[in-house]
């Protein structure tokens, strides 16, 4: 029975060691914890006003070969997309102060593509790993605005930007095997942007939580 139990799990520690070996492939989809909304919200003088809400989704598939054991090459391709909202009436400047503003929605889109490099540590069910990446993204922001006109009539009018630059990533996580070939991915990373508009450069920096689904094929 120990001999059994032993070749047994000789054999399921060799298969997960296979995952990450020499010509093996990898396919991830993570996402930063889903979807995130933040909503503000001014108290004064006994009323309570509404002020912006930013809904943010972004997802970042992944996939790699393994050009030596447990080193894999890879690209990843990352989407953002960032809502913000004031609605008509809002007070934006102060709360001590209220003043009331046209309502107002700017959209933020973020696509990259990063070329990048992961390696995972040790053997067995659990592996953690290391990743980082640098490589080309495109944002799009785009603003639409609710205004009056002086018969009080509503106006609408919008405004449309792109930028071209670069994105630099690191990542570290774990794995943890479910089965021979599926894994949960669960890890921490560090995103930065770099755009130049009108001639100002802009840094956009992120923390961010990431969790998904590794697929290992052979």
């Amino acid at each position: 029975m120990k001999k059994l139990f032993l070749a047994a799990s000789l054999a399921f520690f060799g298969v997960i060691s296979a995952q990450t070996e020499k010509g093996s492939f990898f396919i991830s989809g993570k996402t930063n914890l889903g979807f995130t909304s933040n909503t503000i919200k001014y108290k004064a003088q006994g009323q309570t006003f509404d002020g912006s809400k930013t809904n943010t989704f972004t997802i970042s598939p992944n996939a790699g070969y393994f050009i030596v054991d447990n080193l894999a090459l890879g690209l990843a391709l990352d989407y953002k997309t960032s809502t913000t909202k004031i609605k008509a009436g809002t007070e934006i400047e102060s709360p001590y102060d209220p003043t009331f503003t046209n309502g107002t929605k700017e959209k933020q889109t973020t696509l990259s593509i990063i070329p990048n490099v992961t390696y995972f540590f040790s053997e067995g069910k659990t592996r953690p790993y290391l990743n980082t990446g640098v490589g080309f993204a495109n944002t799009k922001n785009k603003n639409n605005y609710t205004m009056y006109n002086s018969s009080g009539d509503i106006l609408f009018s919008s405004s449309e930007t792109k930028n071209d630059g670069f994105v630099w990533t690191a990542n570290g996580g774990l794995i943890f095997l479910i089965t021979e070939n599926i894994a949960l991915d669960l890890g921490l990373g560090y995103t930065n942007y770099s755009f130049k508009n009108d001639g100002v450069k802009i840094n956009s920096g992120a923390f961010v939580a990431n969790a998904g689904i590794s697929v290992f094929l052979k």
